[in-house]
């Protein structure tokens, strides 16, 4: 098989083969880069192709879900959306198969590369192999920190520190050591005083905490696995002692876990950590699943002696740190329950923890024993190749390893193979007791089972194994690929029969003739066979007979057969002639079985065969049968009956018949008499004798023994074929697995047919053999068979043998004498017996040996019987001391028994006669402690406090010895002694509290316990005292309990306080409390305030203490003198005097001004300087309440008396509704509308006002008596329709409507286009007629300049008059379109001088034909000479300037035609010949194409050298017509019979001149221009005209921009304030007015500046400071800047050293947008410095400077909150505090600088906020950003995603007279008091508007800061319908990310951005609706959505989101 398998040439190619396993898992950062190898090995060398997936993979995922190819970035791009390469460098592969994962930047990194599943895929021509998955993870690690946490814990307990970090980044840090008060370092598992432990999940245990370990600090070191950082903690841990009193309390356990994971080799941790009092005691034990249940076997106890060095205890590999047990080189058998008992005196508690064991995941397949192995060897690997024939079964088997227990799959050539499916493959787990490999059976191998398998292994924790091996087959079965087929032949005739078959080896080929084999070699036929010619493995077989007979036809056969395999084809050949039958042998045949007897028979044709037996003719019976083929079949033969003679006659046609005769023999098979065993049970060495008779059948016999299907064989016998063949392919057995079948060796007897333990085979005679055992042994049991065998058959007979074995020690080893254990443990007594039957075992105890009766035992709580007879008693105590027997029995033979002595050893046990004792400090009675110990000699006793030992030679601890007791004489356990121990304190000091506890050893265990001497005194102070909140008339302090209660527990804390120049006074609080307050104070009043706790013994001392100033109050009193001037539509001014100074309680910071107009609330902020406010924006015609209120840092005051106001009446601000228009006929229309709606109209309506103008279709092509401006008309009506009449026919009309009231006209509606109806087309205006050939004549005409229909054609009439009379009338039809448009040639007229009259008319499809033009006549002569004639017919025409346009000029004529252009008489052109036939199409009238004239266009300029060229057909072409264009343009014709001529009069229109601009005002945000209209020039000549203004454009810009903004105004405007603008900023302005044939060039640059200043710091008193001092900080408060108009923008804030003069400005921080405070941190203390505060806003800055000096370092307990608070030991150190500055210094650097360049980088876009609307979540809402580019914070306050909806307050808090409804679903209120009684109120420097809305569709109302906006500033919302909500111009910000659109494109083209200030609550402003917005409106529609529209605010803020102080 080998060498076959070797020439085929596959033993030298190997598959692929992994040299090592692919990691799992991999995990690098994007600076460092990963590469990936693939090891594999083959022959040839594979090809390796790396994949990858984005699915999760789970155990079972094997070679399933979607795996893509990888491609190589720098190979080629993906080609589809699903691949996974990248095109920046992320991934290459390498030629040498690896994968590299290049560095990357953060933002570069794509889950599909980086965080992905990857496999490798080795494939060469043998097969494929794929990898297990590689996870791949690109750890991106945020910045972060390791912090340590301080444990809070009670004294004797164990603190567990914890090394904190991010859940982000906890995968990748490992904690590697501890650091003790940055000098010790504490590694693993060690412990350097007796304390400290650091185990191995990275915990510090600090064991019996006490006094003193408060005082210590610990870090932690970890390591950043994926770039190796290590890293300290930034915070350092500290022991928290609780100071609960000493009282009994059952354990509790704080920290275990329910299961751990552990690899093999690994320590375990299993926590435990708990407390109570007394002291409790800890216990571990292992739960082991026994019979009955569980059995607890105790691991380590708190009282072992094996090991003890400061709490560490241990026994072996089992270590008790604390309460936590540790577990060393964790194995296998360490898996299961662990149980963590607990207890004291009070309770027990206990903890279950799952110990998981994990173990690497290995795999190996076995190569099978029915196979070959071929090694193909190489330099760096070996490749195993099984080799199997064809068609056999081969199992392959996969071993494996690890835990958790692994899934296993298979893989075939790299995919999942699907077993089960061909019904020939099957998997299966291995033999019964061998579960840890899987078999893979194929039972039929095919060659597509060639390939290479993989054995894949998985678990649920994400490890994965694979192995390989290649399957090769070795020979293939022969296969017939070419047979022959049945003939019929004559004789004499030559046959070929060929047989082609394929196999491995060459199968070799046989013949036979009706069944008889065919020589080799004769005289009558030829038989060869050979190799096929380039086949290796095919073969041909021939027979070839030259001259066939009769005798030769018959049934042919061909047979190929190989070693593996046989395979045979028959067919019949028939030979023409009489019958022939070839001769028979005899038959042999086995009675009971059937039989067929075949005639051969040749010959053809065969009419019958027919069978006889004895010369009766077949059949007799049923049981014979005859064939189609002429066989005979018997079934089942009968020896009596059927033997004999058997003839076979075959009969042809012709009569002619053959006959053959066959001796037919039957056999009989073997029968066996029954025989048994005895069937008792037989006894050992007893004898047992049977024999084996067989009673019927034919010898020769064979007959053979078994026992259990083993042969037994005779020693001089060999192993006959059919007991060894089976076993030669079966495969090899695992290891450790017995097999009972029949291939296992045989049982070879002893000489003479004996075997050493008595067994004998005899052979009687023939057909009898005797089994003889002379000495039965237990091992002789088993079913015996006796198998005889002939020729016919086989018979068997099976019998039992069962051997009875009385009781018998297994290993013949009886149960030890004395078993020795300790109290508390658990112990197995074992009775290991074995016998047959099973012996029953019973255990039965005494405590003395001599007794005479034993006490039966039975299972209880503490006795377990096993499954293997031993008795388990767990936990042992001291009365189980005695003598156990165990007695079997099981009814054969004598009863057997042991007895086993057990001693139970006493550890020690303690007990103290209290758990808590109390002793007054300096007492000198003191107290005396008393312990009591039992245990077994020799006793150890010592004492410890706190875990430290007391020295025993002290005087003060006494120990004697008392009797013991309770111990049997003849018990087996030793005799307990009992002791008593006393330690006495006297004069007790503090130093004496503490907790005792006495503990004795002996050496077989260790106890304690322990008592609590609390020394009592008064409390210690209330620490951390500090004050919580403050308010003006309450304070609220809160503290931390004293670090000592003296031992008693505390009875009250006293809070004293005093004020200046006042009496002390104090305020009792319980001491379950730890906050209070004391109220009825005075605002602004500063306060000392100090606590002391008490307890039964009396008040500590105070504790350190505190100044505190209460804070400010709302006002009391209202402002004064409130009344209202100057009332207009939209507003009023509002005046007011501050209240009352009494009354005032604090600073007025600003004015909050309330218009109500009982539909809705608006407020405004306003400075405290104010005095007065002009109110904008209102309604007019509408009644208002206003009222004012003072506000200071604490809120608002009452409000001032109402004052009533109705504003007067204004202008409509919308437009009149449903506007439409009906056509009554060509000239009249009749125009509907209703009247706007009532919100809207802003008084009484006088009446409507329509305005109408024609829209011409022709704008530049017109006659020369019209214009290019069509002004319109109007019509005034107090109606709501109006008729239109006297208009144009068939002309669109545009239609506006507005409605006026007294104060004015109202918006215009929308423009609206009517059409009036056709009418009957207008005449042509002129006609021409040339003559145009000998026989034709030309007619051209030009149509009526305003069409009143559709013209579809022309109809031209003809006559001639001859002697007076109208002759020959004709009618012709000419289209109105085409080459041939507006001329007509009339062909074939007689040759005769005639004189003609025409007429043309117009024809439309719907008014039929117009009337017919005026009639001109033409004398036409019949000559062959053509006068040259134009047929174009001239006219005037409107141009505008820079257009393009041809004007024509058709001539007809005799050649030579010359054509030449003249302009005003001066010639353009030279003469042009021209050829008629040849101009091809034509134009009849001017091509015109606008292009209007732009200033701004440099090309524009050059629109006066515009090109003028005469074209090939005539027409003159004009390029560009210039401003000096117009004037009378000529063509001239002519040839040699004469000339004609056409004039054109251009009149060129150009736009209007530069307005003249000029500055009117400005405030805050607005600048408001006028303007006058430029003069036209005139121009006498009609050679030009100037176009009309349709609106005007100002273009704006800051003056250093680069960028205009525009806003485009209507043409009847001659004055606009702009708004927008940003303040105390200087721009430049310019106009241009706009046509319809252009834009005029700029006006001139008007600069002007909109109102506002820089910054201006307010002084405040001397006593009042901006700055708030600590140590290492200062807070500089902002609320005395004040903005001066312009809202601040940015405050800069710089520092350095007062020393350092000359040094530079240190800049700490930026606030952008402004905050309140800004906190100056990383100062050294003690030292002097400069601070430099700046701030900015758009109109400039302002700076201030200070001189501060920090304080010095004071007590952790600071004095008050405004001298200074505690800073931290840590930052004490100037080691410590300089470093972390520095580093803070330059990160705050590195953000304002990256700040302000973000902020900086538009100019001064940073100043002013964006306006803009965003939409937000809903299409009607825009929101308006704040303060720029200001970064967001998710603590705003939004709308959309808070849904917040206040309640209307004022700004003390209270709740208005608003109801929830009333209020704006938009409108968010200030809280004016924000945590720590801090004011957060905003500063004057900024002022805001809110809006409360009454109802849904009411008005709003937009206030602006300081002045009053013109009516016209002010912005209108977008019409709603009533039912929907209201399209708010402004809403406060309810997102926190800036971004495009969500809902779609901006439609305006402005920036969308959204900025959430963090500490402020934003106010919405919701502007009015407005006359100027309507306008706009309309204006966009007409010039397109895209054209920017006036924005008009005023001075307003509204598009600032500003808070109204209240700090999140």
């Amino acid at each position: 098989m080998m060498d076959t398998f070797a020439s085929s040439g596959t033993a030298a190619a190997a598959g692929p083969r992994f040299q090592n396993q692919l990691p799992s898992d991999v995990t690098f950062t994007p600076d460092r880069g990963f590469t990936i190898e693939c090891p594999v090995w083959g022959q040839p060398t594979p090809q390796i192709t790396w994949l990858t997936s984005k699915e999760r993979l789970g155990s079972s995922a094997a070679g399933s879900g979607i795996w893509n190819p990888v491609e190589s970035s720098s190979t080629s791009a993906p080609s589809t959306a699903t691949s996974t390469a990248t095109t920046n460098n992320l991934i290459t592969l390498s030629p040498n198969g690896s994968l590299t994962l290049h560095t990357f930047r953060p933002e570069q990194f794509r889950p599909d590369v980086h965080a992905a599943t990857y496999r490798c895929l080795a494939a060469n021509f043998i097969g494929r192999i794929l990898s297990t998955p590689v996870r791949v993870r690109a750890v991106i690690l945020p910045p972060f920190e390791v912090n340590v946490e301080n444990p809070r814990v009670r004294r004797g307990s164990t603190a567990v520190f914890r090394c904190s970090v991010p859940d982000s980044v906890r995968d990748y840090v490992t904690v590697t050591s501890w650091i003790q008060d940055n000098r010790y370092d504490i590694f693993l598992t060690s412990s350097q005083d007796g304390r400290h432990v650091m185990l191995a999940n990275g915990d510090l245990h600090v064991l019996s905490a006490r006094q003193g370990d408060e005082n210590h600090l610990y870090h932690c070191r970890v390591l950043v696995q994926p770039n190796g950082q290590t890293m300290t903690s930034s915070t350092a841990g500290r022991i928290i002692l609780s100071q609960e009193t000493m009282t009994k309390m059952a354990p509790v356990i704080v920290e275990s876990v329910n299961r751990i994971r552990v690899w093999r080799g690994q320590d375990a941790v299993l926590p435990c950590v708990f407390h109570g009092y007394p002291p409790p005691k800890v216990k571990w034990y292992k739960s082991q699943t026994i019979q009955y249940g569980n059995l607890l076997l105790p691991l380590v106890a708190s009282a072992a002696t094996q090991e003890h060095r400061g709490g560490v205890l241990g026994l072996g590999r089992h270590r008790l740190v604390g309460g936590t047990l540790l577990i060393a080189s964790v194995v296998a058998e360490d898996q299961g329950r662990y149980i963590c008992s607990v207890n004291n005196s009070m309770g027990l508690v206990e903890s279950r923890t799952e110990l998981v064991f994990r173990d690497k995941l290995q795999v190996r397949i076995v190569e099978s024993s029915n196979v070959v192995v071929v090694a193909a060897a190489a330099a760096s690997a070996a490749q195993h190749i099984q080799v199997v024939d064809a068609e056999t079964s081969v199992t392959i088997t996969c071993h494996f390893s690890g835990s958790p227990r692994p899934v296993v799959s298979w893989l075939k050539d790299g995919q999942r193979y699907l077993v089960g499916n061909s019904g020939r493959v099957s998997s299966s787990s291995g033999d019964e007791g061998y579960t840890d490999m899987v078999q893979l059976s194929i039972s039929s191998v095919q060659r597509e089972d060639e390939g290479i398998y993989q054995c894949l292994a998985s678990n649920d924790e994400g490890d994965w194994a694979q192995a390989s091996a290649q399957l090769a087959i070795g020979a293939f079965p022969p296969h017939l690929k070419e047979t022959f087929s049945r003939q019929v032949l004559h004789p004499g005739s030559s046959v070929s029969l060929k047989c082609l078959a394929s196999g491995t080896p060459l199968p070799h080929f046989t013949w036979t003739l009706d069944g008889f084999p065919l020589s080799p070699v004769s005289e009558r036929y030829f038989l060869g066979q050979q190799q096929q010619t380039g086949h290796d493995d095919l073969v041909v077989a021939h027979l070839n007979i030259t001259h066939v007979r009769v005798e030769d036809g018959g049934n042919y056969k061909c047979a190929a057969e190989n070693r593996v395999g046989r395979v045979e084809h028959s067919a019949n050949l028939h030979i023409y002639g009489a019958p022939y039958v070839r001769r028979m042998s005899t038959v042999v045949g086995v009675g009971g079985k059937r039989l067929e007897l075949p005639c051969p028979v040749a010959g053809y044709p065969i009419e019958a065969i027919t069978w006889e037996k004895d010369g009766r003719r077949l059949p007799l019976n049923g049981r014979q049968r005859l064939q189609f083929n002429g066989s005979l079949t018997i079934d089942p033969l009968d020896k009596s009956s059927d033997a004999g003679l058997y003839s076979c006659e075959a009969r042809g046609q012709n009569g002619l018949s053959a006959r053959q005769s066959l001796q037919l023999n039957i056999l009989a098979g073997p029968r066996i008499t029954p025989f048994g065993m005895p069937s008792r049970n037989v006894m050992v060495n007893s004898r047992v004798q049977v024999s084996c008779v067989i009673e019927e059948g034919d010898p020769p016999f064979h007959i053979r023994w078994y026992r259990d299907d083993k042969p037994l064989v005779h020693p001089h016998h060999h192993l006959s074929s059919s007991a060894s063949s089976p076993s030669q392919h079966r495969p090899a057995n695992p290891v450790g697995v017995a097999s009972l079948s029949s291939t296992d060796p045989p049982i070879r007897l002893g000489p003479l047919g004996a075997i050493a333990n008595g067994l004998r085979l005899t052979d009687f005679n023939s057909y009898s053999s005797i089994l003889t055992i002379d000495q039965v042994t237990v091992n002789h049991g088993g079913n015996y068979s006796c198998r005889a065998e002939n020729a016919a058959g086989t018979a068997v007979h099976s019998t039992l043998l069962h051997v009875s074995v009385p009781p018998f020690w297994v290993n013949q080893q009886p149960p030890a004498d004395t078993v020795q254990t300790v109290s508390g443990h658990s112990v197995e007594l074992k009775c290991h017996v074995h016998g047959v039957p099973t012996p029953q075992v019973i255990w039965s105890f005494t405590r003395d040996k001599t007794a005479d009766k034993y006490t039966t035992l039975f299972a209880n709580t503490n006795r377990t019987l096993l499954a293997n007879q031993s008795l388990v008693i767990s936990p042992v105590d001291v009365s189980d001391a005695g003598y156990y027997q165990c007695e079997a029995s099981n009814g054969v033979g004598n009863n057997i028994n042991a007895l086993m002595a057990l001693q139970v050893h006493a550890p020690p046990e303690v007990h103290l006669n209290q758990d808590y004792m109390a002793v007054r400090r300096g007492s000198l009675t003191g107290t005396v402690l008393k312990c009591s110990i039992r245990g077994d000699p020799p006793l150890n006793i010592h004492w410890r406090k706190d875990s430290v030992p007391l020295d025993p030679t002290q005087s003060r601890v006494v120990t004697r010895a008392q009797p013991a007791t309770g111990s049997h004489p003849s018990s087996s356990s030793l005799h307990p002694t009992l002791l008593t121990s006393e330690l006495s304190v006297t004069n007790a000091a503090v130093a004496d509290e503490g907790l005792y506890e006495c503990a004795a050893s002996n050496m077989h265990g260790e106890d304690s316990d322990a008592v609590f001497l609390q020394v009592q005194d008064v409390p210690q102070p209330p620490l951390d005292v500090r004050v919580a909140s403050a308010a003006g008339r309450r304070i609220q302090l809160e503290w931390k309990p004293p670090a000592a209660d003296g031992g008693n527990p505390l009875q009250e804390f006293i809070i004293f306080y005093q004020s200046p120049g006042g009496d002390v006074r104090q305020e009792r609080i319980m001491a379950s409390q730890f906050s209070g307050s004391i109220g009825n104070l005075q605002p602004a009043t500063v306060y000392q305030v100090y606590m002391t706790a008490s307890n039964a013994l009396g008040q500590s001392q105070p504790s350190l203490g505190l100044t505190v100033t209460t804070d400010e109050e709302a006002p009391e009193g209202p402002p004064l003198q409130v009344g209202a001037s100057s009332v207009h539509a939209r507003g009023f001014t509002l005046s007011w005097a501050p209240p009352a100074h009494q009354l005032q309680h604090g600073i007025i910071q600003s004015y909050l001004v309330t218009i109500d107009s009982g539909r809705m609330l608006n407020r405004t902020v306003l400075p405290s300087s104010s005095n007065e406010y002009t109110m904008a924006g209102l309604r007019p015609n509408t009644n208002y309440h206003a009222y004012v209120q003072a506000v200071n840092n604490q809120g608002s005051g009452p409000a001032s008396p109402s004052v009533s106001v109705k504003t007067s009446e204004a202008p409509p601000e919308e437009p009149p509704l449903n506007v439409a228009c009906v056509s009554l006929n060509s000239q009249s229309l009749q125009i509907t509308w209703q009247p706007p709606p009532p919100d809207y109209r802003n008084g009484l309506l006088r009446g409507y006002r329509i305005f109408y103008e024609p829209l011409s279709e022709l704008l530049y092509l017109s006659s020369p008596d019209q214009s290019d401006l069509q002004t319109g008309s109007s019509q005034t009506t107090t109606e709501l329709t109006v008729f239109l009449s006297g208009l144009q026919k068939f002309a669109n009309y545009s239609i506006q409507v507005l409605a006026f009231t007294g104060a004015g006209d109202g918006v215009k509606s929308q423009p609206l286009t009517c059409t009036t109806e056709e009418d009957i087309p207008e005449m042509p205006t002129r006609l021409k007629i040339v003559q145009s050939g000998p026989d034709s004549l030309t007619i051209s005409w030009l149509p009526h300049p305003r069409p009143t229909s559709r013209v579809t054609h022309f109809t031209v009439y003809s006559k001639e008059i001859e002697r007076g009379q109208d002759v020959n009338p004709q009618k012709w039809t000419a289209a109105n379109s085409g080459p041939s448009a507006g001329r007509l040639e009339i062909r074939n007229l007689r040759p005769r001088r005639a004189v003609f009259y025409f007429q043309a008319a117009a024809v439309s499809s719907q008014a039929g034909e117009g009337p017919r033009s005026s009639t001109v006549s033409f004398t036409f002569n019949p000559t062959n000479k053509i006068v040259a004639a134009v047929v174009s017919i001239g006219s005037g025409y409107l141009v505008a300037r820079g257009s393009r346009l041809i004007l024509p000029c058709t001539a007809l004529g005799d050649t030579p035609l010359q054509i030449s252009w003249l302009q005003d008489g001066r010639q353009l052109s030279d003469w042009l010949n021209l050829n008629p036939l040849k101009l091809g199409e034509q134009i009849q009238q001017p091509w015109i194409q606008q292009r209007p004239h732009d200033p701004d266009d440099p090309d524009d300029e050059n629109a006066t050298a515009g090109l003028i060229q005469v074209l090939t057909n005539g027409s003159l072409s004009i390029g560009q017509l210039s401003h000096n264009g117009g004037g009378n343009y000529t063509c001239q014709a002519r040839n040699r019979h004469g000339q004609d001529q056409v004039d054109y009069w251009l009149t060129v229109v150009t736009p209007p001149p530069a307005p003249q601009l000029r500055f009117a005002a400005s405030n805050w945000s607005s600048v408001t221009l006028q303007w006058a209209s430029g003069s036209p020039s005139t121009d006498q000549s009609n050679r030009t005209r100037v176009s009309a203004a349709r609106h005007y454009v100002i273009k704006y810009r800051p003056r250093e921009a680069a960028r205009w903004a525009q806003i485009v105004l209507p043409a009847t405007w001659r004055s606009v304030p702009v708004g927008d603008l940003n303040c105390g900023t200087e721009y430049e302005f310019v106009l241009v007015a706009s046509s319809r044939v252009g834009n005029s060039s700029s006006s001139n640059v008007v600069t002007a500046k909109t109102k506002g200043s820089p910054p201006e710091y307010l002084a405040a008193d001397a006593r009042d400071s901006d700055l708030t001092l600590t140590p290492t900080s200062c807070t500089v408060d902002l609320v005395r800047w004040q903005d001066r108009g312009c809202p601040i923008q940015q405050f800069i804030f710089r520092f350095r050293l007062a020393t350092d003069s000359a040094g530079e400005w240190i800049i700490a921080g930026a606030e952008s947008p402004p905050q309140q405070t800004f906190l100056l941190a990383g100062l050294i203390p003690g030292r002097d410095y400069a601070v430099r505060v700046t701030a900015l806003n758009a109109a400039g800055s302002a700076q201030r400077d200070y001189s501060v000096r920090t304080p010095p370092l004071v007590d952790s307990h600071s004095k008050s909150d405004v001298h200074g608070g505690s800073l931290a030991p840590l930052f004490s150190d100037p080691r410590v505090a300089v470093p972390m500055a520095v580093s803070s210094l330059a990160i705050v650097l590195t953000i304002v600088t990256l700040l302000l360049r973000y902020r900086y980088r538009s100019g001064t876009d940073y100043l002013r906020p964006d306006s803009h609307p965003q939409t937000v979540g809903n299409a009607n809402v825009r929101t308006y950003a704040d303060g720029g580019d200001t970064p967001e914070d998710g603590n705003s306050s939004t709308l959309s995603a808070c849904q917040k909806r206040p309640p209307p307050m004022d700004c003390s808090g209270r709740l208005s007279d608003y109801a929830p409804e009333q209020v704006s679903p938009y409108a968010v209120f200030p809280s004016l008091t924000s945590s720590g009684g801090k004011s957060q109120f905003s500063s004057s420097r900024r002022m805001k508007t809110f809006v409360v809305d009454g109802t849904k569709d009411s008005l709003s109302v937009e206030m602006s800061n300081y002045a009053p906006p013109a009516p016209s500033m002010i912005r209108r919302m977008h019409q709603q319908q009533a039912e929907e909500e209201p399209m708010y111009d402004y809403i406060a910000p309810c997102a926190t990310a800036s971004g495009p659109n969500p809902s779609g494109p901006n439609p305006s083209g402005r920036s969308n951005k959204l900025t959430s200030n963090p500490q402020s609550v934003f106010v919405p402003i919701i502007p009015a609706r407005s006359t100027w917005n309507q306008q706009q409106q309309m204006y966009r529609q007409q010039h397109g959505p895209n054209q920017s529209s006036p924005h008009y605010h005023g001075d307003w803020n509204n598009q600032e989101t500003l808070a109204l102080s209240q700090r999140l």
